[in-house]
């Protein structure tokens, strides 16, 4: 588990708490692909990680379907989440990219359902992915996730337990976004 805020030391020579949104950022999608099961941004307040099992080396990858045995290493993830006081988690992901799913959390009809079955509260916020984006739309999309971060920043402020923020890969929708807040409450 990697821990991000130390409040009174530094980590590899590199003082984060005068860090500011850029650095978060560049931290985050560094370190977010070996999150397992998170990455602690603000140790036990705000959390990060690409979408469940992305990573996994059995059910992870892009493909479209995660098969129906998979639903216990699904529901590990989801326990595990429990266990290090996630009580809130924000989807970045579409519609479209949570589809994957559809076998493996019935007889949910989609993970975020299944999220509220095991007690989270879930705020979605589904923004297209603009690295996989047509040129013309990236625009667009920035744009979105740049007005959505006050809003997410205030739903930490509000959340329950400790806040997980996600997308599918968790770098170009969840580093921002992780990175806005953390620069928000820590300080830049």
């Amino acid at each position: 588990m990697k821990h991000l805020v130390q409040r009174d030391h530094s980590l590899s020579g590199i003082r984060w708490l005068g860090m500011n949104e850029s650095e978060w950022r560049k931290w985050i999608r560094k370190n977010v692909q070996s999150a397992n099961p998170l990455l602690w941004v603000i140790e036990r307040s705000l959390a990060c990680a690409p979408r469940p099992l992305r990573y996994d080396p059995k059910f992870g990858g892009r493909g479209p379907c995660i098969p129906p045995d998979a639903a216990s290493a699904l529901f590990n993830w989801l326990d595990s989440l429990k266990v290090f006081g996630i009580g809130t988690i924000v989807c970045l992901a579409t519609p479209e990219e949570m589809k994957r799913y559809g076998r493996v959390v019935s007889p949910h009809p989609d993970l975020p359902s299944l999220y509220r079955s095991f007690g989270f509260i879930v705020n979605l916020h589904p923004v297209q992915d603009p690295a996989h984006a047509a040129t013309s739309d990236r625009v667009g999309i920035l744009e979105q996730m740049e007005a959505l971060k006050p809003t997410i920043l205030a739903e930490y402020r509000r959340r329950t337990g400790a806040m997980l923020i996600h997308c599918s890969g968790g770098m170009d929708r969840t580093a921002p976004i992780s990175a806005f807040v953390a620069s928000q409450e820590v300080g830049n």
